[in-house]
């Protein structure tokens, strides 16, 4: 008799999911908690985060303490020039329990997330899976992201609303 695949909920466990696959999983751990408890360079977080399979442009600000996405770090696509402040979790999929498979599988939402060019996310936010934040937009500190924000907004609560429209004009683009 072959050894079964388990499964609890929608994550594999058994015999295919040890040895390298495991080794690269924790590798990928430490790495972000390199990033997110150590005083670096903000350039040093963007390389590190990268190596855990983060796509991230250029010139992105990290505060300290940002958690990205976990289990697949390649969900998660930051654009140039974003900022994103201490504290703020951002996640590229959600995963669900099976036994909960009835109730939230109509609620899930699109894999991956998307932080546009020249956004600004505010201290303590949190961005859920499947999210896309348009470009030049700000989320005030403390905001659940729970749906897609428009380019040139100003969104903030919980969940987070858009509270106002930035003019092309009031921004200094290079």
């Amino acid at each position: 008799m072959g050894i079964q695949q388990k499964s609890w909920g929608t994550i594999p466990v058994g015999p295919k999911s040890k040895g390298i696959k495991i080794f690269g999983a924790y590798f990928r751990r430490v790495l972000h908690n390199i990033a997110r408890n150590y005083v670096l360079l903000p350039s040093w977080r963007s390389w590190l985060n990268r190596k855990r399979g983060v796509d991230i442009g250029r010139n992105v600000f990290w505060g300290s303490d940002v958690f990205i996405d976990d289990a697949d770090p390649s969900l998660v696509k930051i654009e140039d020039n974003v900022t994103i402040l201490g504290r703020s979790t951002i996640l590229g999929h959600a995963y669900y329990p099976k036994h909960f498979s009835k109730v939230l599988s109509s609620t899930s939402k699109k894999e991956g997330t998307i932080i546009k060019k020249g956004s600004y996310v505010g201290m303590g936010c949190i961005i859920l899976p499947g999210i896309t934040i348009g470009e030049y937009t700000i989320i005030g500190a403390g905001s659940v992201v729970t749906k897609d924000i428009p380019p040139y907004s100003l969104a903030v609560g919980v969940p987070a609303k858009v509270i106002k429209n930035i003019s092309k004009e009031d921004l200094i683009l290079n």
